[in-house]
């Protein structure tokens, strides 16, 4: 088997990028025949591709694809004003992809601000039920389908872990309607592309267990408190709970990692690990101000209280 993936940066994001792909190759490889990472590439310096692929060929059987996107992403950037940065676009590209490289039937996007802990070979290989799309739903499901007028019968999801039939993406023209959507409706958009990622593919949609793309806020949560504060919330306590203590995927869902402010034990831990073995490990860490390196030593100070993430991992 071929396990394809797909992700998205800059030059910015880079050492996310790295660890993130490092912590795929590290499950990845030892349970499949080939793993492809094709990037997206939003103007990544020459100098860190290498780098890229230097950490790529260590595992044998991994290659890093890098496809430039940068002018194409700036003659249609969407009018919508936001904080995101532009890469969030650039997995609209996919449809590029399958005509230039065989086999690629099954994509698995990866935002770069997550790490896996667990090979998902069965992402590869499970029944889409002839949709495009299997992902895990978002905690912002029902007002967001409120906001923007997704079906009730539809889930909202987020976008972060996306499993991807290409060919039924082509068939529905996906990444046309998207972009026309998000230009069309730009004010009601909070999270521009996952906003019109749901609205275009509600009925396109089939929904994961949480633990491919355990978000951390849900380490510090009481979590039989916030399933019934939510409404309509899509998983029960026991799914979440299992998906806490049992992540194949952590997403650090937009924090940035490398300065730990904020991050709870079993995420820290993910994270401290695969730091360890990237070949970004000697990245300093890097606070915004007093206050966030002050939340990051308390963080730590849990973190030792708490004990390190195998240890978490066992107290299921």
């Amino acid at each position: 088997m071929t396990a394809d993936f797909l992700l998205v940066s800059d030059d910015k994001y880079v050492k996310n990028l790295g660890i993130c792909t490092y912590s795929v190759m590290h499950n990845m490889c030892p349970e499949v025949y080939k793993v492809r990472l094709f990037v997206m590439d939003c103007g990544i310096a020459e100098e860190n591709k290498q780098r890229l692929h230097a950490q790529a060929a260590k595992f044998g059987n991994a290659e890093m694809i890098f496809y430039d996107i940068d002018e194409k992403l700036n003659g249609v950037m969407p009018k919508v004003k936001t904080r995101w940065h532009r890469a969030i676009y650039g997995r609209l590209f996919l449809n590029e992809l399958p005509a230039q490289y065989e086999g690629m039937d099954r994509l698995v996007y990866l935002d770069c601000d997550l790490l896996m802990d667990r090979p998902v070979t069965e992402l590869f290989t499970m029944d889409l039920q002839g949709k495009c799309l299997a992902a895990v739903t978002d905690a912002d499901n029902s007002p967001r389908k409120k906001v923007l007028g997704i079906p009730e019968e539809c889930d909202y999801i987020n976008s972060g872990v996306l499993v991807i039939d290409t060919a039924r993406w082509i068939e529905l023209d996906a990444s046309r309607r998207i972009i026309e959507y998000i230009n069309s409706f730009p004010e009601a958009l909070l999270y521009p592309d996952q906003d019109a990622i749901n609205y275009v593919l509600g009925h396109e949609i089939v929904i994961l267990p949480p633990e491919y793309n355990m978000m951390w806020m849900l380490c510090e949560r009481d979590i039989p408190k916030m399933v019934s504060s939510i409404p309509d919330f899509y998983y029960t306590a026991d799914q979440l709970k299992y998906a806490l203590f049992n992540p194949c995927i952590v997403h650090f869902a937009g924090h940035d990692m490398w300065s730990f402010d904020g991050i709870t034990p079993i995420a820290a831990g993910v994270f401290k690990k695969y730091r360890a073995l990237c070949d970004w490990r000697d990245e300093k860490r890097k606070f915004k101000s007093a206050s966030i390196f002050f939340v990051w030593c308390a963080k730590s100070v849990k973190r030792a209280i708490y004990g390190d993430y195998k240890k978490a991992n066992s107290g299921k």
